[in-house]
């Protein structure tokens, strides 16, 4: 199989983007994105209360936690 030939096949088996798809710029948008300020949400907010909760009775773990961060 010669290099003319592959490259025949993969045109042939991907079809090509349409001219919409190629005209939109994603980059602004991940910009965007990259500069929000990022937030808690609830699940964070939830281990954050598990842990509290957790040293406040057994507070022996908190050597175990400082082990591990």
């Amino acid at each position: 199989m010669t290099d003319e030939r592959l490259k025949e096949l993969l045109r042939g088996a991907i079809s090509p983007p349409d001219a919409e798809e190629r005209r939109r710029d994603l980059w602004p948008q991940m910009a965007a994105r990259l500069e929000e300020r990022p937030r808690w949400s609830y699940i964070d907010l939830g281990l954050a209360a598990a842990a509290a909760v957790a040293l406040a009775v057994f507070p022996e773990w908190l050597w175990l936690l400082a082990y591990h961060l």
